[in-house]
């Protein structure tokens, strides 16, 4: 997803000369077509985030429009005190942009696992919350941070090789985009474990049943009554590559009981509270979490049929 962004961010380079992107010492074989063509508007602090974001905010405050990237442990976890006070607290147009959400970086070790990014920022002030699913989502949240002047934090991660929406298709700021049209289930998701769940949704519609899946690239805001209108069952589920704790699950189940006389039931799928100490691919831990296709397929027949 990092190489759509660049190439979304050239574009948008060209047409606005306080674009500025920062890294630390990331962006290896990503980055050097932006920097080539606008050398003066690219910095690499070296391996020090912490400096990174506080560049970042005063470039911001000078009236630039600062794009912060780093791998997610890095940006989040190091730099968080930066991200509330400097970026947060004063309102900056700095998006940050984290590569490598959920098990994206599984082999280098549980230092580089993020469950619990979305449920920190989500808990700051000011920011916007953009984790797209696919190459099209990413077009998309980039046209709505291009516009807008707040925080943002961008979680990226593998692209998936299918694109689940038409070309012509339109993000509008709140909502999400339907997937597929269905009855028995509405699922709710957000990052690229779309691809998954797409196919164990796919799966399970070959045995007769009917799921409403939607696509949630936006986690902050999200508005309620776009969650309230695609409500097309009683069953309603979340999944997602992150925390249980302050993620797309939270969000939901807090809408869902405003809504007046209709009862749902609903359910999460997500990372577990607890040490997410294994090695190995994204794959790997994917299905040791119940978020590979065929966990997927089976956590939704068995909630269908319940």
């Amino acid at each position: 997803m990092r190489f759509i962004f660049v190439k979304e961010l050239i574009k948008y380079a060209s047409k606005n000369k306080n674009v500025y992107l920062i890294t630390s010492d990331l962006g290896y074989r990503a980055f050097e077509s932006f920097k080539k063509k606008y050398p003066k508007r690219f910095i690499n602090v070296g391996v020090a985030e912490n400096n990174m974001v506080g560049v970042g905010a005063g470039l911001a405050l000078t009236g630039k429009k600062v794009f912060v990237y780093s791998i997610l442990p890095f940006l989040v976890f190091r730099s968080l005190e930066q991200i509330r006070n400097n970026i947060c607290h004063n309102n900056l147009d700095v998006t940050l942009i984290g590569a490598g959400g959920g098990f994206s970086y599984g082999p280098q070790g549980i230092s580089h696992n993020t469950s619990e990014d979305i449920a920190i920022i989500r808990s700051l002030p000011n920011i916007k919350i953009f984790n797209p699913g696919s190459r099209i989502e990413v077009e998309q949240v980039l046209k709505i941070i291009f516009k807008q002047k707040s925080p943002s934090f961008l979680r990226l991660g593998k692209c998936p090789e299918k694109e689940f929406h038409k070309k012509k298709t339109k993000l509008i700021n709140g909502k999400g985009l339907l997937v597929c049209k269905g009855k028995d289930l509405t699922i709710f998701c957000t990052g690229n474990i779309l691809e998954n769940i797409f196919e164990a949704v796919k799966k399970i519609e070959l045995e007769g049943y009917s799921v409403k899946l939607l696509s949630m690239p936006i986690m902050k805001p999200i508005n309620p009554n776009f969650i309230k209108s695609n409500l097309s069952s009683k069953k309603v589920l979340t999944i997602e590559e992150n925390s249980k704790i302050g993620g797309l699950g939270s969000i939901i189940s807090s809408i869902i009981p405003k809504i007046d006389n209709k009862k749902f039931h609903f359910k999460s799928l997500a990372l577990e509270d607890i040490v997410h100490n294994k090695i190995g691919s994204q794959n790997y831990l994917r299905d040791i979490n119940k978020l590979s296709v065929n966990k997927i397929y089976k956590f939704l027949k068995a909630y269908i049929n319940e």
